[in-house]
């Protein structure tokens, strides 16, 4: 199978899975016999839903399986690995939800088993821990440096807080309310100071930040541009939100892959990239992040 096919392949499974090392796609592979593909993030106080599929060929689709066949295991530390939470199948999807009361929490470590007996191919088994929280230290300041009939750009400056554990990472995820209460993301425009230490992401909102790079002050700057003009001053709400999720490391490598390999396939100039993938026996992460979200008045 040719880069072209690979990347088309990976670009349709969209894959994540935790294992005990990563490693690169090997493009030699045979991909023709189906292996499973987990896709999992945990987040902080949200109860958890698996996806569940197959790798297929190009021009074809994933292998269909009986959900009742399959199963889906998580354990935690927190219990001792002693308390096993099976998940069920949703009749007529791919989705397996967990009937008890599972919320994952931070510091806690999470262990996960895939087996679907019916189709005879390799089970998956992984693990993570979900990182304690880090935090926004400072803003120093939010400003409207351009605002036209077209798009509104703002200015942002902020320091970051030391993570607890120097193995993680951050996502941050700038955005402002509209007066219906609705979310608007602002894209990425130019990072100033900490572009060395920041990957924007192309597939999803926000940056991944490399905290290690950024020096000793933890700052970064960066202007955020709207689609369409935000006209601040008459928002009920006048403020900028971060969402700040601490991501364990699977979490950035692979999604700093995924951004890269959306880069590529948008510039002719750019050379194939391929995802990282946590599981021996298949594709995908099972990662888990912490996550805040606070604001700051735009001035």
């Amino acid at each position: 199978m040719n880069q072209t096919k690979l990347l088309t392949l990976l670009s349709i499974i969209t894959v994540l899975t935790f294992s005990s090392c990563l490693r690169d796609l090997d493009l030699e592979s045979d991909l023709s016999d189906a292996q499973l593909v987990v896709i999992e993030e945990l987040e902080e106080g949200v109860q958890p839903t698996f996806r569940v599929s197959t790798t297929f060929p190009v021009n074809s689709s994933p292998e269909e399986f009986d959900g009742d066949f399959a199963e889906v295991v998580i354990t935690d530390s927190k219990t001792d690995f002693e308390d096993r939470q099976e998940f069920r199948p949703v009749t007529g999807t791919n989705l397996f939800t967990i009937p008890s009361d599972l919320i994952p929490e931070q510091g806690v470590r999470y262990s996960l088993d895939v087996e679907v007996q019916e189709l005879e191919i390799p089970s998956l088994t992984g693990e993570t821990v979900m990182p304690e929280r880090g935090s926004i230290e400072t803003v120093n300041s939010i400003s409207v440096i351009s605002d036209t009939d077209r798009f509104t750009e703002l200015s942002v400056s902020l320091d970051l807080g030391e993570l607890p554990d120097p193995e993680s990472y951050y996502h941050l995820i700038p955005f402002v309310v509209d007066n219906n209460g609705t979310p608007i993301f602002p894209d990425i425009n130019a990072v100033q100071l900490g572009a060395n230490a920041s990957t924007v992401l192309r597939h999803r909102h926000g940056m991944l930040i490399d905290i290690k790079a950024l020096g000793d002050l933890n700052s970064i700057n960066f202007n955020l541009r709207s689609l369409l003009p935000l006209d601040i001053d008459n928002l009920n709400d006048k403020n900028l939100y971060f969402k700040l999720n601490t991501v364990a490391e699977e979490y950035f490598l692979y999604h700093t892959s995924i951004s890269r390999q959306f880069e590529s396939q948008t510039s002719i100039f750019t050379l194939p990239t391929i995802s990282y993938t946590q599981f021996e026996n298949g594709f995908g992460i099972f990662t888990a992040f912490s996550t805040e979200t606070t604001k700051f008045a735009i001035r």
